[in-house]
């Protein structure tokens, strides 16, 4: 009786694999053919794995080289530590989950659930007793929202090259264009404004930091060139120079506003560099330091008569040209 020599392979469970195929690769950089005969399976299912623990979020790289390269995690890695959660620290999650709705049907809103349905499953019986009232806690009230399940595909490249830091070649289109642009980009942030996501990096085309508007992005592919964040970016930074998200060159504003709106100014903060100043009459004065001028104009248009430019002059033109043109669809036509 002849049969074979040597270990026959241990068979693992999913969960057992990839905790096996973790610690290989936070000992040393392998490739897919070791990985393979490590852990018994085939390549095909080592890419699929090697897929699976990038989108569990765990910081594997992929160094480039002589055939296929190599992966790996950073030596000594232990994974990612296990999360508990209060039932305040969750009624604060859910939120923030309910503020960002607009996102269903994106990789973002669904890694939210996730972690949310993994917290529940290690809650105490009591606590999932009180989970409808959690739930009811927060009603998120959207208006004019843009939908982003068509991009869930993009955004999952979009994810994981700012997570790797890659390069990534995208089309985007123009508001008053008609056809896209292919740009390479460096993504550096993920801006969130006005329910819309916007990514922020470097374009190798215009030699410069640009802002793309995610729903007129139609393709995004990750590259395998990886790049570093320049020292001195800084999100922040962008956020304290524009009023929305026009990155122009800061200018002083004032505006006067009416008593009847005073309160709201006091009570929000419109720029992080305002300030308000109340007036005898029960108004006030906002000044602020932001670019911006087409935001800034379509803002100030929202308060119709209740708000007054006072600085600076090219902020005063654009609104008086704007509401003269207004005028005209109410000034009677000679018949």
């Amino acid at each position: 009786m002849t049969g074979r020599k040597g270990r026959h392979p241990k068979k693992y469970s999913q969960a057992e694999r990839l905790a096996q195929m973790i610690r290989v690769l936070a000992s040393r950089a392998v490739t897919v053919n070791e990985l393979a005969e490590e852990c018994g399976i085939t390549r095909r299912q080592v890419y699929r794995d090697l897929a699976r623990i990038q989108e569990e979020g765990h910081p594997l790289t992929h160094e480039g080289g002589h055939g296929e390269g190599v992966w790996q995690l950073p030596l000594n890695y232990k994974g990612l530590p296990p999360i508990t959660l209060s039932p305040y620290e969750l009624m604060s999650l859910h939120l923030a989950k309910s503020h960002l709705d607009y996102l269903a049907g994106t990789p973002f809103a669904d890694d939210v659930t996730g972690v949310i349905n993994k917290i529940k499953a290690g809650l105490p019986r009591r606590t999932i007793a009180h989970l409808e009232r959690i739930l009811q806690v927060f009603v998120p009230r959207h208006r004019m929202v843009r939908s982003y399940g068509a991009k869930k595909s993009l955004l999952e490249v979009l994810r994981q090259a700012l997570l790797l830091q890659r390069t990534v070649t995208l089309s985007h289109r123009k508001p008053d264009a008609e056809e896209t642009v292919e740009h390479r980009v460096d993504p550096y942030s993920l801006l969130l404004h006005m329910n819309g996501l916007y990514l922020v990096g470097y374009s190798h085309r215009a030699k410069d930091l640009r802002t793309f508007a995610v729903e007129r992005m139609s393709h995004a592919e990750l590259t395998e060139e990886r790049f570093d964040i320049p020292p001195d970016f800084s999100p922040k930074a962008i956020t304290q120079r524009a009023f929305g998200i026009i990155d122009e060159p800061p200018r002083k504003i004032r505006i006067r506003f009416s008593r009847e709106v005073a309160h709201l100014l006091k009570e929000r903060e419109w720029h992080p560099t305002q300030r308000v100043t109340p007036l005898a009459d029960g108004g006030v004065i906002l000044t602020m330091e932001a670019g911006g001028l087409q935001e800034l104009t379509k803002w100030v248009l929202s308060w119709g008569a209740h708000a007054e430019v006072l600085a600076p002059a090219e902020l005063i033109k654009e609104v008086k040209a704007h509401l003269t043109a207004a005028q005209q669809h109410y000034t009677p036509k000679a018949s």
